[in-house]
């Protein structure tokens, strides 16, 4: 079990690619606090955790606020008495090209995407540095490599900016044995993708080597690595992980 008395925090524990992490980590032996914007899917997938037999919480949360940031980190300290790992899978889409974005977009993706990220480390840093130990994953997008693709610039720039931020706490929190790292997914099918058209669906398809859209699970999977041992000596790193869309 790669997550034996480790314990930790999903954001974005709800659904997607978050749910899928939430139910690995488990299964590998992990306690987790579940936060998300939807407190009861939190809950479903804290109840997830708990029909495996491991220790889980839950706790609705808007990243976008600090102090809610710090009260995830702090109820996870009260109750595991550590903060192992953290992956911030909390995150919003939009599509929207140049032209049609207006200031409240712009912001709104960026506040959610780029602040957010950064508000959930800072909230579990101080822990992570007091203990001597911490993996975090942060969760960007293929988007930010190829400059939008299936994103509106706005998100492509919010998604470029969280690598940037893994990078430069990565280098910051390394003396004391905290790793950062970020995972760029390709187009993965969850309840955000559903409502594309099969048009759209088979055009990235063209371009995917290994001939299907992602799955949550095939980010979860690479997300475990990252904050297990196997990969102590690892920080700093942007994993892409999208079927070959992409070859950095």
């Amino acid at each position: 079990m790669l997550l034996k008395d480790k314990f930790g925090i999903v954001t974005g524990a709800a659904g997607g690619m978050g749910r899928a992490a939430v139910a690995l980590f488990a299964r590998e032996g992990a306690g987790i606090l579940c936060a998300d914007i939807d407190g009861g899917g939190a809950a479903n997938a804290a109840a997830c955790v708990s029909s495996q037999g491991k220790q889980a919480l839950h706790a609705s949360l808007d990243v976008m606020r600090k102090a809610q940031c710090r009260e995830v980190a702090n109820m996870a300290v009260r109750s595991f008495g550590r903060i192992d790992f953290l992956v911030h899978f909390a995150g919003i889409w939009d599509g929207r090209n140049t032209a049609e974005i207006e200031e409240e977009d712009w912001d709104r993706i960026l506040n959610v995407n780029l602040k957010g990220s950064f508000l959930m480390c800072q909230a579990v840093a101080p822990v992570m540095v007091g203990q001597n130990y911490g993996r975090i994953v942060l969760i960007g997008s293929t988007t930010a490599r190829v400059g939008g693709n299936v994103g509106g610039p706005h998100y492509a720039a919010s998604k470029g900016g969280v690598a940037a931020l893994g990078r430069a706490l990565a280098r910051r929190m390394g003396g004391n044995n905290v790793t950062v790292n970020t995972i760029n997914p390709g187009v993965i099918e969850t309840a955000m993708t559903a409502g594309w058209p099969a048009a759209t669906k088979a055009k990235l398809l063209d371009g995917i080597p290994l001939g299907r859209l992602g799955t949550p699970e095939d980010v979860a999977g690479p997300a475990l690595f990252l904050i297990s041992e196997l990969a102590q000596w690892m920080t700093g790193e942007t994993m892409e992980v999208n079927g070959g869309s992409y070859f950095a």
